[in-house]
């Protein structure tokens, strides 16, 4: 009888330790708790607030705002093997929606991918965080893979520009920053401020680069020097610096 008892015991703790390592070893694209706000967002889910995170001992900064956003890189997708479960903003991951996951892009977004090997084109709902893999920039569904026309591939390379930015997102930022923030002004005065306008933020600093080019190209009339400042893990194209938020503002 003592025997039967001590058997039933041991066997209910090595079913309870099996079910926890498995749960621990379910598949999960994103620490849990760190990418969802109180606040439903417009449309449906949750607005990613934009707070840095880590993964793999790798730091993430969300960006502030999609506005000008340009990048080439890897795609890959992902399916069944999280299909129904939560995304990184709140809702539920459908493998055929046209959706995708991105490291830092803010949370609903919207985006044109293209395939750069045929150039198909399709325009998905960014509502997840990765891909978490070396060398990729976008992870896409089921779906979008298929109609782009590399789910038996796996991936490929596609570039990725940021649609419906919001008319906050796509205006300027201009701010006042100290002087002594400038590398160029070696002694302020200790209540000097500049204004510089931040054009757009990137997190690669060869497409922030080549947006500076492009804006330059553009440029008509006396203006300030355009120029990209590294921040951490983004770099800033910025206009300036003004004498005063005043002067930026009217720029």
């Amino acid at each position: 009888m003592i025997q039967t008892y001590q058997r039933s015991f041991w066997l209910s703790i090595a079913v309870l330790l099996l079910v926890t390592w498995l749960s621990g070893c379910a598949p999960t694209r994103y620490p849990p708790g760190k990418h969802q706000s109180s606040a439903p967002s417009s449309t449906s889910g949750y607005v990613k607030k934009g707070n840095p995170y880590q993964i793999a001992g790798k730091w993430y900064y969300p960006l502030d705002s999609g506005a000008f956003y340009d990048e080439e890189g890897m795609a890959s997708w992902y399916g069944e093997k999280f299909h129904g479960r939560k995304t990184a903003n709140g809702e539920k991951y459908d493998m055929y929606a046209m959706t995708a996951a991105h490291t830092v892009l803010p949370m609903p977004s919207m985006v044109l991918v293209t395939n750069l090997e045929n150039g198909k084109q399709v325009k998905l709902r960014v509502n997840d965080r990765g891909p978490f893999v070396k060398s990729r920039l976008i992870d896409l569904s089921y779906a979008a893979a298929k109609a782009l026309g590399f789910a038996e591939q796996g991936t490929t390379r596609v570039r990725v520009q940021t649609l419906d930015v919001s008319p906050a997102q796509a205006k300027p930022v201009y701010m006042a920053v100290p002087a002594a923030a400038n590398p160029e002004v070696m002694h302020p005065p200790a209540v000097v401020k500049q204004a510089y306008i931040q054009l757009g933020a990137f997190s690669d600093k060869i497409n922030a680069s080549g947006f500076m080019r492009r804006i330059e190209a553009d440029l008509t009339g006396d203006y300030p020097p355009l120029r990209v400042v590294p921040a951490v893990g983004v770099d800033r194209v910025r206009l300036g610096p003004f004498e005063d938020d005043a002067q930026a503002g009217a720029v």
